[in-house]
């Protein structure tokens, strides 16, 4: 009862004080108006605790009565308990209560950032995520969602606005894609501008010429490379709609060796050592050229097939990195569990695939710059020391020189290549329809069943990439590589078999299964893939052009 009786008293005297000071003096009407003094007169209200005026030592005291000093005040104030803090104008910042829920760590986490208080700031986030995980979307709805319904305020048009002030406000109509595109067909190439202003522009041979022409030139470098014929679509607008409307090159393409499916293997077409094996009958292919070829359903053109149907690309390689930590050995002087080391271990994997159905498979601690531009089969039989004789070889200072090779190879690539392991490759068959060519029949081993998971889900995905690569011992055991094509984007849904636009297409290879087989007893050893990443496609200039 003391304490509520003292803190009823400071309060009353508080507010008498602050409406004393607030309230305007009536100057007396016999007295002349002094002159006003030089020096400023005190403030009329004081700032609130928590503004940074108060961490100022410079306080103007003219008018301060005794009974109330500052040092009483600030004093005082501390030990102010409150419901509503905010109903007095005060919010001390270094009394505050602490906080107890998830909402109320994140929000003094967010003060203390601002602060510039990282430490603080990060142990109040930690709690904030431990008691709620989805905070952030608490916070947000708390404190922004009058940015988001004011945005949906001015997105609805009023029930009461005119037909013309509707029209005055909204955004002028945007057309389709398609149509856009079509309304370029008829548009001239660009000239380029002047070098030097007030000279006549460059010549551009390439205005002048037949559509016909310009088409027949785009097929030839959509041959050469298909990223460079997709960058020609950002030249002009004519090119752009040769690029979308041209379904013919994007055909040609699909059905092609060079980049397209035909250079796709639903079987394995040679064995582990890349030895190509003849097979009665011609391969299979989603797109043979002897009879007509239908675009798969949901896709709607060539240019989608090319894009989203799953395709092993050439013209680079897949790397996967690793990094995980595991603890160090402890010092043999100190017995101090808190001192010892944490080791961050990083390694690569390496995939390169070949169009005749080979694989180069690589593990190694060697930084893709080191290794990447000298993985290729005459490099890693090179590297091997049974090859010594077999390979003709020149030890230079700079490096090792493979015999029809330009430039030398360094030591560290050829130490690095003398574990790469030769292999095979095939796709998951693409369930092919019956006025298809031949089915696949070298499919390997079939692959062991998921404890767990039903028999439709075992089943082998389109996307699906079966790589078998050789071990010490090839005749016996072999390496099996169960991994899927997907799209490096973020966006993706589990489950979702098409990526979604303007997304890298095929760019990633997702793990699924690791195992030893052995071939004799035809049992599969599993390896684990706890600490293992995916694979992402990165291209390699020179690589896969023509080749």
């Amino acid at each position: 009862m003391t304490d509520n009786a003292e803190l009823e008293s400071f309060r009353r005297k508080w507010r008498e004080e602050v409406a004393r000071r607030t309230k305007p003096n009536k100057p007396a009407p016999a007295q002349p108006r002094p002159s006003a003094p030089s020096t400023s007169r005190a403030p009329t209200q004081l700032p609130p605790a928590h503004h940074e005026a108060l961490e100022r030592k410079e306080v103007d005291d003219e008018e301060t009565p005794a009974a109330l000093d500052p040092g009483e005040i600030v004093q005082g104030v501390s030990q102010l308990s409150l419901q509503r803090p905010d109903e007095d104008g005060f919010d001390s910042q270094a009394h505050r209560k602490e906080p107890k829920s998830a909402l109320e760590h994140f929000e003094r986490a967010v003060e203390k950032e601002a602060e510039g208080n990282l430490g603080d700031s990060l142990q109040h986030y930690r709690k904030a995520y431990r008691l709620d995980a989805a905070v952030d979307k608490t916070y947000r709805n708390k404190h922004f969602a009058w940015a988001w319904k004011k945005n949906a305020q001015v997105a609805v048009p009023s029930t009461n606005a005119t037909p013309a002030s509707q029209q005055s406000h909204d955004e002028p109509d945007l057309l389709p894609t398609p149509e856009l595109i079509a309304s370029f067909a008829n548009l001239p190439i660009p000239q380029a501008d002047s070098l030097v202003e007030g000279t006549p522009p460059p010549p551009c041979p390439i205005a002048n010429v037949p559509s016909e022409v310009i088409v027949e030139i785009l097929r030839h470098v959509a041959l050469m490379d298909p990223a460079s014929f997709s960058r020609m679509a950002l030249v002009c607008k004519r090119l752009a709609y040769h690029f979308a409307h041209e379904q013919h090159i994007w055909k040609r393409i699909c059905q092609g060796s060079e980049f397209g499916f035909k250079a796709m293997h639903y079987s394995f077409a040679c064995d582990i050592y890349g030895r190509t094996e003849h097979t009665l009958g011609s391969r299979f292919t989603p797109f043979p050229t002897s009879i007509p070829a239908q675009i798969p359903q949901p896709l709607s053109s060539w240019s989608e097939v090319f894009q989203i149907f799953p395709r092993i690309r050439f013209t680079g390689i897949y790397i996967s990195t690793v990094n995980y930590t595991r603890p160090g050995a402890a010092s043999a002087y100190q017995n101090i569990s808190w001192n010892s080391p944490i080791h961050i271990v990083t390694y690569y994997r390496y995939i390169r695939f070949y169009r005749d159905g080979s694989v180069i498979y690589l593990l190694t601690t060697e930084e893709p710059l080191n290794v990447v531009p000298y993985i290729n089969k005459e490099n890693v039989k090179a590297a091997r020391p049974s090859s010594k004789k077999q390979h003709q070889r020149q030890n230079t200072e700079g490096g090792t020189t493979v015999k029809g090779a330009s430039d030398p190879v360094p030591p560290v690539a050829m130490a690095a290549l003398k574990y790469a392991q030769l292999g095979r490759w095939r796709l998951a068959n693409p369930a092919p329809t019956p006025d298809s060519e031949d089915t696949p029949t070298d499919l390997g081993p079939e692959l062991p069943s998921v404890p767990g998971k039903t028999a439709s889900e075992n089943t082998l995905d389109p996307r699906d990439v079966i790589i078998e690569a050789e071990v010490i011992s090839p005749d016996k055991y072999v390496y099996v590589l169960h991994l899927s094509l997907r799209s490096f984007s973020a966006a993706n849904k589990p489950g979702s078999k098409i990526a979604p636009p303007n997304t890298p297409k095929n760019t990633k290879l997702a793990w699924k299964g690791y195992w030893s087989y052995n071939k004799i007893t035809e049992e599969w050893a599993d390896f684990t893939l706890r600490n293992e990443r995916s694979f992402v496609f990165r291209r390699v200039r020179g690589w896969g052009m023509g080749s």
